[in-house]
């Protein structure tokens, strides 16, 4: 049997802006920061964005980039500090997002994560990507682009702190 609709924004609900939390995670051993790699294929664009994902209703972003970062890799993380809150508007796959995001400082619990040159999530879905540690000016070099906007600035700050 076919449920009924009961409105159009059954079918097509209307944009919205979604609240992310994502790990600024840094190896100690050589400076650079876990990033997943992402791929825009209408745009033909390779980059590179912290691991995390969206703040359910009632809880906290600190206590969403634990689970994110449990779902996504298995892995339990501290987090340190919010480093900040960034509001991107972008297109992706030739649809508009919008995001408000909270960027945590984190640490693995278990230090072995930081030995592994890669590292791979797996979302919701089951797409799984790879995640690396990368230096954002070498990214910037090879045009590259680090995602949220202003997150390269925001980690030169933390850098030069």
């Amino acid at each position: 049997m076919v449920e009924p609709v009961n409105s159009i924004a059954e079918v097509c609900p209307p944009p919205r802006i979604r609240v992310i939390s994502l790990a600024l995670i840094r190896r100690p051993s050589t400076g650079g920061w876990l990033a997943v790699r992402g791929e825009d294929a209408r745009k033909g664009e390779v980059f590179y964005r912290p691991a995390g994902g969206g703040v359910e209703f009632g809880e906290s972003s600190q206590d969403a980039v634990c689970r994110e970062m449990m779902e996504e890799f298995g892995a339990l993380v501290q987090p340190v500090r919010l480093m900040g809150t960034s509001e991107n508007i972008f297109t992706y796959m030739g649809n508009t997002g919008h995001e408000i995001v909270f960027l945590w400082e984190c640490r693995f619990v278990d230090e072995r994560f930081y030995a592994l040159d890669e590292i791979v999530s797996a979302d919701d879905d089951g797409n799984r990507a790879p995640a690396h540690w990368i230096d954002p000016d070498d990214l910037a070099a090879r045009g590259i682009p680090l995602y949220p906007d202003g997150l390269p600035e925001l980690l030169k700050k933390v850098i030069e702190a």
